[in-house]
């Protein structure tokens, strides 16, 4: 017979190789198909998507989730100098660098010709509509002359907003007076900011701020660096100011900060998971002095990573790369099939051949690939988009390299019979070590003493654990993002608060309406001393019906049409232009309609599923529990408080992971139940309820509450924690095989330890909670397990 050329393909049990086949080219071809039929898929780099949705309900949600990937992509930058020249240069020059860039779809820095004129026809053409409040409650109460003499004394004094080219239209100056309060009220200005030279700017403390403000393009601010235009933005900064050593530009807005969070975790997690990694391969090399076992391990992952892409994309036609990394978590189980394997295929010479091994390890192998996939998917239930493509991920990934180990390793021709041995075994630690084994009332006396003392931490300590999940904790920001922002805050002087509303209308006209009911209960507020003020849409445009309102209030003007025109130089007959303009003036404004400069735009949700949504933002306000209350005086309004929404949706979902961790406990425990002996299942039970005991005190320790990562790492840690029971539980089949079996728990653990415990170096708060907890989960696992089988095995071959 010809001989192949992959030596562990051969014709026996080809059935085998068949079935793993079938599996590794169904799910990549299905994937490809899908593509081809269905449509692209893409990795989800965006910040905002890796948020849980608040609890609110769907519609307010899914508006929410709108705004906030609009506002997450506003950018505020601050040129600051002494000297004002400076400043305005400084902010021109980098507008100049970012005015014609695929990554910014809006840049405002100063007023020039056409932004005056978008403003200027906006107001002219809705003056008899959209004059405002105060101006309607003056014509209603007998004012109208008030509003003609200021006309007078605007048109013949020294400094008007708009130029007077429509005077002989706009006699009463309707457009200057809502001009003044555009330009106050406006987000493109704010607090202390004032025009100066056609810029937004303002002189604190000697220090002359000059605003840049920018809406960056959605694929522009992506979790991944090299795509993210703010690291553009930081170097043309940084170009601009060696041209002017007095220059200082200050950085505020969402992108800063999610670039900041995000790029310093990828960076950590990269050098972390790299020198993991070459450690651990150093590591496999010492031991077994060959590269074969390594090369199949790392074809393994390679296959395995493949496999759970292409699954998870054929599913969710996603992934978010938050899932990617966590995702590669899997590469730990992934090493620990191959190094159960290579240790006997190595060293064992009482197991003839691959299958020999397999038969030997099967019952371990099988239950580790089982009891870990149970726990990856109960994930599939948890209400978090992330979560379920985790486990459709994790699960394929696991199923890959299970079919690898249990499939195709046992194909592979064993070493020479003089080569197959280890050196570690004739190490003079491990000679020593050799047969040494505690009392059994000694072992178990070690692990309730442990126990004891990690139960008494958590109950007597004052910092006791509770779930409790806050987001602020998770990120703390740079010294030079922090002094961006304190400068940001005394320019801007908002008092800006964490929460605000969205209101909702079946109609955009229902939804200016109910917005404008709501700004009458905040304005009580306000009177109160509880608010500062307030922005909404219904501030620029008013609901039709207060724009029909307005326009029934200026007729008080007319009578006084004649008279001001005179006073102004003009002839009579200019009065009966007035008259003509007005009859024609039921233009009604709609919230498209504004220019984008005044912010309508940001605040403005609309149609979402059929329901319209605005969103009213809050300036200087007191105490939160005052204004939702206020909330529930409405049905069209809900209360948005980010920070607390998904603290506390990510509250729920961490009691649904405990609830899931204590699901996939009982199901375990039955089929250990009726597949391993009494004793053994007794062992097999201690195990998790040591390692929950020890990773809530390590926790409790740490002062970090019991959130959703770490219930995270808790039901991961539960997964791999068991495969040390399970694989040393069964060690004893042959004799002199205990000790391969030993050997291959030991290195598992150290590979994955290596690649869990860096992580608890990691500054990024999230990733630091999850390695701390995985990486105490898995200690207490290995001890127990270690402790609980005692002696290793000393015989011989």
């Amino acid at each position: 017979m010809k001989k192949h050329f992959l030596p562990f393909l051969k014709t026996k049990r080809s059935w085998e190789l068949g079935l793993w086949l079938l599996v590794h080219i169904a799910i990549p071809l299905l994937f490809m198909l899908s593509v081809f039929f269905i449509g692209s898929v893409r990795i989800n780099t965006q910040l905002m998507d890796m948020l849980p949705q608040t609890g609110h309900s769907k519609g307010a949600a899914k508006a929410d989730s709108v705004l906030g990937e609009k506002n997450s992509r506003e950018a505020v930058i601050l040129a600051a100098a002494q000297d004002f020249e400076n400043a305005k240069e400084g902010a021109a020059l980098l507008h100049a660098k970012f005015e014609d860039s695929p990554g910014v779809e809006t840049i405002s820095f100063y007023f020039d010709f056409n932004t005056i004129t978008q403003f200027i026809d906006y107001l002219f053409n809705y003056r008899f509509v959209i004059a405002g409040d105060e101006t309607r409650h003056l014509l209603e109460t007998g004012g109208a002359e008030n509003i003609a003499d200021d006309a007078l004394a605007a048109a013949y004094g020294a400094f008007t907003f708009f130029p007077l080219d429509n005077l002989d239209k706009d006699p009463f100056l309707l457009s200057e007076r809502r001009m003044e309060a555009f330009l106050s009220s406006s987000l493109l200005a704010g607090g202390k900011l004032d025009l100066k030279d056609d810029v937004l700017s303002v002189y604190i403390d000697g220090v002359w701020y000059v605003l840049l403000r920018m809406t960056l393009a959605p694929q522009a601010v992506s979790i991944s660096g090299e795509k993210n235009i703010i690291t553009e933005i930081y170097n043309a900064a940084e170009t601009v100011k060696q041209s002017a050593p007095e220059l200082e530009f200050y950085f505020s807005g969402v992108p800063f900060h999610s670039y900041e969070s995000s790029t310093n975790a990828q960076r950590e997690i990269s050098i972390i998971s790299t020198l993991s990694m070459l450690i651990i391969l150093f590591l496999l090399l010492y031991i077994f002095k060959t590269p074969k076992p390594v090369l199949f391990s790392i074809c393994a992952i390679t296959v395995s990573l493949g496999m759970a892409i292409s699954a998870s994309l054929l599913v969710f036609r996603e992934i978010h790369i938050i899932t990617f990394v966590f995702g590669t978590t899997l590469i730990g189980t992934c090493v620990d099939y191959s190094v159960h394997f290579f240790s006997h295929w190595k060293g064992n010479t009482v197991l003839k051949d691959g299958y020999a091994i397999r038969s030997h390890i099967s019952k371990s192998l099988v239950m580790s690939f089982i009891s870990t996939e149970i726990c990856f998917f109960v994930f599939l239930f948890a209400p978090f988009l992330i979560l379920k493509q985790f486990a459709v991920f994790s699960m394929t990934g696991l199923l890959s390299s299970f079919l690898t180990s249990y499939l195709v390793y046992p194909r592979l021709k064993l070493p020479l019979e003089e080569k197959r041995q280890f050196d570690i075994f004739n190490n003079k630690i491990f000679l020593k070590l050799r047969g040494y084994s505690l009392a059994p009332v000694f072992r178990n006396a070690i692990i309730v003493v442990i126990a004891v003392f990690a139960l008494a931490v958590t109950v007597l300590s004052p910092q006791r654990i509770k779930i409790e999940n806050d987001i602020r904790s998770f990120y703390s920001m740079s010294d030079s993002l922090l002094e961006s922002e304190k400068i940001s805050a005394m320019v801007f002087d908002r008092g800006a608060s964490f929460w605000y509303y969205i209101v909702s209308g079946s109609t955009p006209e229902e939804t200016l309406q109910n917005e404008e009911r709501l700004a009458l209960r905040l304005e009580e507020e306000i009177q109160l001393g509880n608010l500062g003020s307030f922005l909404g849409t219904s501030v620029f445009v008013p609901s039709l019906q207060t724009q029909r309102q307005t326009y029934s209030a200026m007729k008080a003007l007319l009578p006084l049409a004649e008279a001001q025109y005179e006073f102004l130089g003009f002839p009579s007959e200019y009065a009966e232009v007035y008259y003509g303009e007005f009859a024609a003036g039921k233009n009604y404004c709609l919230p498209e309609n504004a220019p984008a400069n005044t912010g309508v735009s940001n605040m403005w949700i609309g149609n979402v599923d059929g329901t319209y949504y605005s969103c009213i933002l809050p300036f200087h306000s007191a105490d939160e529990s005052i204004f939702r209350s206020i909330a529930v005086e409405f049905d069209f309004v809900h209360f948005i408080n980010k920070a607390e929404d998904i603290g506390r949706d990510l509250n729920t979902i961490t009691r649904t992971v405990l609830f899931l961790f204590l699901t996939a406990f009982l199901i375990i425990s039955v089929i250990v139940f009726f597949t391993y002996s009494r004793r053994d299942s007794i062992k097999i039970y201690a195990v998790p309820v040591f390692l929950v005991l020890c990773v809530i005190a390590v926790l409790t320790l740490n002062k970090i509450p019991l959130g959703f990562f770490p219930a995270a790492g808790l039901l991961l840690v539960f997964g791999l924690g068991l495969d040390y029971i399970f694989y040393l539980t069964g060690k004893g089949k042959k004799k002199g095989s205990g000790k391969y079996t030993t050997l291959a728990t030991t290195l598992s653990f150290l590979t994955t330890i290596l690649s869990f415990g860096a992580l608890v170096f990691s500054s990024f708060m999230p990733v630091h909670m999850f390695g701390l907890t995985v990486t105490a989960g898995l200690g207490a696992a290995f001890i127990s397990a270690m402790l609980l089988q005692g002696k290793v095995d000393s015989e011989n071959h």
